[in-house]
């Protein structure tokens, strides 16, 4: 079985919880919060052909969930164990600075023998694992999905770029010749670009979202998203700010798209509502009902190899989280079809779009 360091991560994470049996809480900095924790009862996993519970006692039970069958009992000490040679080989393959899928035998045959079939669950949602845990603060045994996201490779993304995720900008002023459009479509950097549409008087609005149903998911939110988010796009294309928190500063102290007792506070609760949205469940070519999918939270395997939370019931820490860690960034261009300065009706027109990428 190969998998990249995503996919490893998730069998780590599983084997860690089962090994540990408690997942703490974090704060905004994904620091371990000691006091606040779950105890992890059993993880439920399911796959194409089977589902089965491993369930954590005095040893791990593998149970056909189905049946109720106990197919194995695993001492606890083995998942320690693999947990660190898991771990180890994590390391060296960052260390080798090995890109894409990769083996990692030893592993491999341990979750063969735990009867693991893949190194990721079923995932038909944002939950990449499913755990019953024991909540201390309500005495509650309860069975939650999480999203498992790892700081061991590379940033992960929170919000994937497609054509659903183009916005449309009308350009304004000086209108651009057919050589000052190829002036424009030379520079390589966007920043570049829009130097150059300054320097001939030319600037950008914001016109449209393509997607009609991103539109939608987005004035869920509050009606002036689509005009919120645009202008994080574009002032993020203009060069200088990248992160999610400085951009909404940003807009908070210099732009004229709302008018509020508290500017700053306004933006920064909207977008944190929006990010945790994307977080737990909406996607741009899907309607948002604003049902969670990822009923538990995040799961964030550190660069440490430290395992923590941020579960829904914590939701203030999640939302600052996920405010201060995340980015946008350059999809690809020749995939998404943007970037490109167009006619219509004797208008010019270019399409921007942006994924939203973790800091680390």
């Amino acid at each position: 079985m190969t998998g990249n360091i995503g996919e490893w991560s998730e069998l780590y994470t599983m084997l860690k919880l089962l090994a540990d049996g408690r997942l703490y809480a974090a704060d905004a900095n994904t620091n371990k919060l000691p006091d606040i924790y779950y105890d992890v009862l059993k993880i439920i996993r399911e796959t194409r052909n089977n589902k089965l519970e491993y369930r954590r006692d005095s040893e791990i039970k593998v149970v056909d969930a189905t049946t109720g069958k106990i197919i194995c009992n695993v001492p606890i000490s083995n998942f320690i164990d693999q947990t660190y040679i898991l771990l180890q080989n994590i390391y060296q393959k960052k260390v080798e600075r090995t890109k894409g899928a990769f083996e990692i035998p030893e592993s491999w045959r341990f979750a063969q023998s735990i009867k693991c079939e893949t190194l990721k669950a079923r995932s038909q949602d944002k939950s990449d694992i499913v755990l019953m845990v024991h909540d201390i603060m309500s005495g509650r045994d309860d069975i939650f999905g999480f999203s498992i996201k790892s700081q061991l490779g590379s940033p992960s993304t929170l919000l994937n770029a497609s054509g659903a995720t183009n916005f449309t900008y009308k350009l304004v002023g000086h209108k651009l010749s057919n050589d000052e459009i190829l002036i424009f479509e030379g520079f390589k950097k966007f920043s570049d670009k829009f130097i150059f549409l300054n320097s001939i008087g030319t600037d950008i609005i914001f016109d449209s979202i393509d997607n009609k149903t991103l539109e939608f998911n987005l004035k869920m939110v509050t009606s002036e998203m689509p005009t919120i988010f645009a202008k994080m796009i574009e002032n993020y294309y203009k060069g200088g700010l990248y992160r999610i928190c400085d951009l909404v500063d940003n807009i908070a102290n210099s732009s004229t798209i709302i008018n509020t007792m508290d500017n700053s506070v306004y933006l920064i609760n909207n977008v944190k509502d929006l990010l945790t949205n994307i977080a737990l469940g909406m996607v741009p070519n899907t309607l948002w009902t604003g049902d969670y999918e990822a009923t538990g939270g995040y799961i964030i395997v550190k660069d440490d190899g430290d395992v923590v939370c941020y579960h829904i019931y914590n939701r203030n820490a999640f939302r600052n989280y996920i405010f201060l860690n995340t980015r946008l960034d350059t999809p690809s261009k020749t995939r998404h079809g943007f970037g490109t300065i167009y006619e219509e009706n004797d208008e010019q027109f270019l399409k921007l779009n942006v994924q939203i990428r973790f800091i680390k």
